[in-house]
């Protein structure tokens, strides 16, 4: 199992370092990286959810396992919280990077590593948990999570919530609920498969691209700060919760990997989109999931003895 982390965080880091060559050879600019964000958060990404949800949910179980979204959505509220009170932390930092501090605790990797480790614990037969957490997850993510960047006050957060990726969300729910997606064209699934499978790997190297250069890669309180907030502190103020919820074994195990997971890569592509600092947001990302190579695997076996 660490052997699977570590190499599924490997290829994280590689695609980086493309990203990074590129940038460094002049393949990719800053004006390229802006372009790339908008294309990977209003097109492909969409595209990939919407796919994953049609073609992922089992609809014969929603109902069976319906808290798991409920639990991947007070996830995302309860770490925005979390964020909102330890943004002191940072010391002396402007407005715009404690609301990126915020949105780097309330949004992390939520399945990418995570079907790594419970595809290699449990089986396959756990991603459909996941897959179900994702969906409340994600209008977490999308609402609070994006959010925190752009708006100065919880009324504004909603006001501008409706965004590209979260209509995905809910049209894939609800054709995926009423069977609609039987009546899809192949050719169109086909089409939407394509674009979205291309949103990961880009925004992986965009986000690479946006690392190279020296202050990004600096250490500094800030980086340090969010590495010890992301993986051990909210953890910690986590695990203990779920496991007073009278939730079943197999529920608490994907909320509680779901928890223990790095910021998310996406961030650096979001804050370029909807606000934030990107920099800060590309030096958190590639400072959690080198972390991580030593933390997730440690609070796996010392949570499930694996």
């Amino acid at each position: 199992m660490t052997i699977a982390i570590i190499l599924a965080i490997a290829e994280i880091i590689g695609l980086f370092a493309i990203g990074i060559a590129a940038r460094l050879l002049g393949y990719i600019n800053e004006n390229d990286i802006d372009r790339s964000s908008r294309l990977v958060i209003d097109f492909l990404l969409p595209a990939f959810t919407f796919t994953a949800i049609i073609t992922g949910l089992d609809v014969s179980r929603f109902h069976e396992l319906r808290i798991l979204p409920i639990i991947g959505f007070l996830q995302v509220l309860y770490f925005t919280i979390a964020g909102t009170l330890l943004r002191f932390g940072l010391l002396r930092s402007n407005r715009n990077k404690q609301r990126t501090f915020i949105h780097l605790c309330a949004v992390n990797n939520s399945t990418l590593l995570p079907v790594i480790i419970l595809r290699n614990i449990w089986g396959d037969a756990s991603l459909a948990n996941l897959f179900l957490l994702y969906l409340g997850g994600a209008v977490g993510v999308w609402t609070l999570g994006v959010g925190v960047l752009e708006a100065s006050s919880i009324k504004q957060s909603i006001k501008g919530a409706f965004r590209p990726n979260l209509a995905a969300i809910f049209i894939a729910i609800a054709v995926a609920l009423t069977g609609g997606s039987a009546y899809i064209p192949v050719v169109i699934m086909k089409i939407l498969t394509t674009a979205g499978s291309v949103a990961v790997p880009l925004m992986l190297i965009m986000s690479g691209a946006s690392l190279a250069n020296r202050k990004t890669l600096k250490v500094t309180w800030p980086i340090v700060y969010i590495t010890i907030v992301r993986l051990l502190l909210l953890p910690l103020l986590t695990v203990p919760l779920l496991a007073l919820l009278p939730i079943p074994e197999d529920v608490y195990s994907v909320a509680v990997i779901v928890a223990l997971m790095p910021t998310a890569i996406s961030s650096v592509i979001v804050t370029r989109r909807y606000g934030g600092q990107p920099g800060y947001a590309a030096s958190a990302a590639l400072a959690t999931t080198v972390c991580s190579i030593v933390t997730v695997p440690a609070a796996v076996w010392f949570l499930f003895g694996r």
